[in-house]
């Protein structure tokens, strides 16, 4: 039986690890997944039972992205994270990372990605677990769509309305598309343009509710290039607002027609633009949409230090009347904070 065996997934990859067969390998040794294939590029993870630092003792397994190729350089927003006994994704092992892959750098990841012991309590199963990746590649003019043209091409028929047969009305904004295109990104749209319904739509313009025609427009650049820009969206977007505000709205479209690596995407870049004034809007999008990754993210930003300014806010007590499932965990954070300050006072 092999270590590790690869499973594809849509939008990622899937490891499933032998942890019987590594765990006593001793730290600073490690071994390689199966070569995967992201855009142009082949890539594979090294994973260290033990971790790869004497620092920590053996306590954490370390996990690391490899870019197989030395030669080229290669901007990334990448995930790592582990499911439990039941399958389902756990939100304190996940972890997110952008770096630039060169010749210099061509591996990045964690040292200290979970403790070895709580890995064994909780996600292995049959002398295994799995471990998940998800990889975004910017720069994508030189990268394979999903259809099998170069997306460079597909910009081009794009702008050209060459071949278009599709029309989307959205908000009285009309933009024409490419069904396949649409289809190999989403299943909503694949069921929509090819499914049993999809005979009354073929000449008619199909209506999009509920949408900004910016979001609209900038979840249909990521699906012909791959990428997308804020700020270009932003210049003609209908309504005045953040950039941030601007990544909510295109992460709920994403979910709306699971194009999933446009949804991981924004969920990385929303990441990083948590702050005071954004964490609780965030926070409800992610508990509304699913977003572990970055539920768990935004959770941690309040656990330090933040929780009192944000209990004052009429930010919170909307959150709290959207998702009261989140009432618990706060009221939780706020019983820890008690304790902590009782216990200062009486060392004083």
């Amino acid at each position: 039986m092999e270590s590790i065996s690869v499973v594809a997934a849509t939008g990622c990859y899937q490891f499933k690890i032998n942890h019987s067969k590594t765990k006593d390998m001793g730290i600073g040794k490690w071994i390689y997944s199966p070569k995967f294939r992201v855009g142009e590029h082949d890539w594979v993870i090294s994973y260290y039972p033990q971790g790869n630092r004497k620092d920590y003792n053996g306590k954490y397994v370390a996990i690391f992205l490899k870019l197989q190729r030395k030669s080229v350089d290669v901007t990334t927003e990448f995930g790592f994270e582990l499911l439990d006994k039941h399958g389902n994704v756990s939100a304190t092992t996940s972890k997110l990372a952008h770096h630039k892959f060169t010749t210099k750098e061509n591996s990045w990841g964690f040292p200290g990605f979970f403790e070895r012991t709580e890995l064994e309590q909780t996600c292995i199963k049959d002398d295994c677990f799995i471990l998940r990746v998800s990889i975004t590649v910017d720069g994508a003019s030189n990268i394979i769509s999903p259809t099998g043209f170069p997306y460079e091409c597909l910009q081009k028929f794009r702008d050209e309305n060459e071949h278009t047969d599709v029309t989307f009305d959205v908000d009285g904004k009309n933009f024409v598309a490419h069904k396949l295109i649409l289809a190999a990104h989403s299943p909503v749209f694949k069921a929509e343009l090819f499914g049993s319904m999809a005979e009354s739509n073929m000449d008619c313009i199909i209506k999009i509710n509920e949408m900004l025609p910016s979001v609209f427009k900038a979840m249909l650049d990521f699906m012909y290039n791959s990428s997308f820009s804020v700020k270009k969206n932003l210049v003609d977007c209908e309504v005045p607002m953040s950039s941030t505000a601007f990544l909510q709205h295109l992460l709920v479209a994403a979910d709306r027609y699971a194009v999933k690596k446009l949804k991981a995407l924004c969920e990385c870049k929303l990441v990083e633009s948590i702050s005071l004034e954004t964490v609780l809007s965030t926070l409800e999008l992610a508990e509304m949409h699913s977003c572990s990754v970055l539920k768990n993210k935004c959770l941690r930003f309040v656990d330090k230090g933040n929780l009192v300014s944000l209990l004052l806010t009429e930010g919170y007590i909307k959150l709290m009347q959207n998702c009261p499932s989140l009432l618990a965990e706060f009221k939780d954070r706020a019983k820890k904070l008690d304790l902590v300050q009782i216990s200062k006072q009486g060392t004083n």
